[in-house]
């Protein structure tokens, strides 16, 4: 491809459009960052742990723990109940990861996939026994939603294959 001078000219800045970049006006970057460290939020007052990796099992547990950092009105009786439920589902997937690190023989994959449908259960109990879940306790239906994708998920990956005896 040949340049052309005449294509130069269209992409040279015009010396009156450009600006002075060298000279500040008003307030000096430090001074705004000290301003803005400086700010306190009520976000920065709470306790914070670090993220686990997105996905899986640790989005969970940091929406559970956000849950118990972050409550601000009581807890209800039906909501405590329902807690325990996902920290019972919860405990089971710990089960079921545990049974799959031991997949030595077909019996613990038939184990594995027997916690699979123990979760299952468990999660179509919770959303059977509160229809309205997404109304009255919004970060637990965000919390039973995804134990049903990541169930949903692992089934797929049992049906398909992914998991084999050594």
């Amino acid at each position: 491809m040949k340049i052309h001078p005449d294509q130069l000219e269209s992409v040279r800045l015009d010396p009156t459009t450009q600006t002075n970049r060298g000279t500040q006006t008003g307030t000096a970057f430090g001074d705004l960052l000290s301003q803005e460290v400086g700010k306190t939020s009520p976000q920065s007052t709470s306790s914070t742990a670090s993220l686990p990796p997105p996905g899986g099992l640790g989005t969970l547990t940091a929406l559970i723990g956000a849950q118990e950092v972050e409550a601000t009105t009581p807890v209800t009786q039906a909501e405590n109940a329902i807690m325990d439920k996902v920290d019972s589902v919860l405990d089971k997937w710990d089960q079921y990861a545990q049974s799959l690190q031991s997949t030595t023989s077909s019996a613990s994959l038939k184990q594995a996939y027997g916690v699979l449908d123990d979760i299952d259960g468990a999660v179509q109990r919770i959303r059977g026994d509160n229809p309205d879940l997404a109304q009255k306790y919004p970060a637990l239906q965000g919390v039973v939603s995804e134990l049903e994708a990541m169930t949903v998920t692992e089934r797929i990956k049992f049906n398909r294959g992914d998991y084999t005896a050594a």
